[in-house]
């Protein structure tokens, strides 16, 4: 007699069906972590928000700045809009939008100087 007549086919196929369900159970937890983690990010957006509202207050930068300036993500955030639209839609509206978006990058960097805080040279140059 074989191994492969001692073995069960049956059992075989059951286990492969507990295998795609225990990874599929897996994916489950890693996207409740996922969203965890998303809705724990939007809260603290929210509370920044809340917080600038309240007093004008900047959070410290949470990433890209070794020196934790917040001055650094909004100069970021409003050069990296004006740039998807430069690059995705050149049209007379699409330049409208350019033009409208370059702005406001200006109108935050006002804000920033206006309020004590410094526009780094890297985007303090162009708007």
């Amino acid at each position: 007699m074989s191994t492969a007549d001692q073995i069960d086919g049956t059992a075989v196929i059951s286990t492969y069906f507990e295998d795609r369900i225990a990874a599929a159970q897996k994916e489950v937890e890693e996207a409740r972590a996922a969203l965890a983690a998303a809705e724990a990010k939007v809260e603290r957006r929210e509370s920044e928000r809340d917080a600038f509202a309240r007093d004008g207050s900047l959070h410290p930068a949470a990433y890209n700045s070794d020196t934790g300036q917040p001055e650094w993500e909004v100069c970021q955030w409003a050069q990296t809009r004006s740039a998807r639209v430069a690059f995705k839609d050149l049209t007379p509206s699409g330049d409208t939008t350019f033009n409208r978006l370059r702005a406001e990058e200006k109108a935050a960097h006002s804000w920033l100087r206006e309020h004590g805080y410094t526009v780094p040279s890297p985007f303090g140059e162009k708007a």
